[in-house]
């Protein structure tokens, strides 16, 4: 009898032992370690929607489906555009080609300034001979009146010449301007067109399916949604107690268990604290100014980053619910 005593004595011992110790353990972890489950998977969503208004003649992606970067997801209905880009072209030309008789139009003015300007320097040659002879008397004042008057002729045809080749040179310049006009219209055309071609923005899985073959869109209307889901591109937002919060830092490691698959921890560090509790930032605040308050423990926003190789088989999605341990030793 006294040998059972002693036992039943022992176990008893035992397992105030094993809880005493269990509860020293649990109050040290709960002095470094800060725990949540209500946190939940964030991420980008990225719309997809045309730039230019037409219909689509075809969507080349399905729902879930997985889309690299630049990969074509749908196709505007390109005849509008390419017509007006045959006319841009068409323009352009035109401009081309009348500079181009711009250029000639210089050219012959130019040429014409050097024509007069040799019969300008035939007459003042004239001129001196003739002004020297008459001078001495050996000629008639009226062959004398002729070189003069022929002097005054070429000097006026050198200017005229030269007016010429400036108001060339002037229209040089406004056809100049139509090229460049004409360009742009050009570039601002082929840029229309290039965008009947929609394609990703970046990689992740098509949500949110709205587009489809033969329906007129306008430019800006969703037709899709991408959700990344690489690492730099997914965060948890774990909502913390304020009592919780004294110890927690930026930087801190952090141990996530989703409830996709309890046995997988994913591992992170604390990114940032909220500027404010999640009852702040709602639609409605709420209104503590009143007689029949009741003070509530508020839950403050903390931004969890995911470590590099964290979720190398990307099963993380949007939204999943998932449970965040700080460790707040460090």
């Amino acid at each position: 009898m006294r040998s059972k005593k002693w036992i039943s004595l022992s176990v008893i011992l035992a397992v105030a032992v094993i809880g005493i110790i269990w509860g020293i353990a649990s109050w040290r972890h709960s002095r470094i370690f800060v725990a949540t489950d209500n946190a939940y998977v964030k991420g980008h969503v990225v719309s997809v929607s045309s730039r230019i208004p037409g219909p689509l003649l075809s969507v080349e992606v399905q729902e879930n489906q997985l889309v690299k970067a630049g990969q074509i997801i749908a196709h505007v209905d390109p005849r509008d555009y390419d017509a007006a880009l045959a006319r841009a072209e068409a323009s352009l030309r035109e401009a081309r080609s009348a500079l181009g008789l711009n250029q000639a139009q210089i050219a012959q003015a130019q040429a014409q300034v050097e024509a007069v300007q040799s019969q300008k320097n035939l007459a003042e040659l004239d001129r001196a001979r003739l002004t020297a002879l008459y001078e001495r008397q050996s000629i008639p004042k009226q062959k004398y009146d002729q070189a003069l008057t022929a002097a005054e002729v070429a000097s006026a045809q050198v200017n005229a010449a030269s007016k010429q080749v400036a108001a060339a040179q002037g229209m040089r310049g406004v056809s100049e301007s139509k090229v460049a006009v004409a360009q742009a219209a050009l570039d601002n055309a082929r840029l229309q067109r290039s965008y009947c071609a929609i394609v990703a923005p970046c990689d992740g899985v098509v949500s949110r399916k709205l587009g489809e073959a033969g329906m007129v869109v306008a430019p800006g209307q969703p037709l899709l949604a991408i959700v990344p889901l690489g690492e730099d591109e997914l965060w948890v937002e774990a909502n913390f107690k304020e009592t919780q919060l004294k110890n927690v830092k930026p930087g801190q490691r952090v141990a996530l268990v989703a409830d996709l698959d309890e046995k997988a921890t994913f591992k992170g560090r604390v990114d940032s604290i909220s500027a404010g509790t999640g009852a702040v930032f709602s639609l409605l605040p709420p209104e503590n100014a009143t007689g029949n308050w009741v003070k509530v423990v508020q839950r403050v926003p903390v931004r969890i980053k995911l470590e590099p190789g964290a979720d190398p088989s990307h099963r993380l999605r949007l939204g999943l619910t998932v449970s965040a341990e700080i460790d707040t030793s460090r």
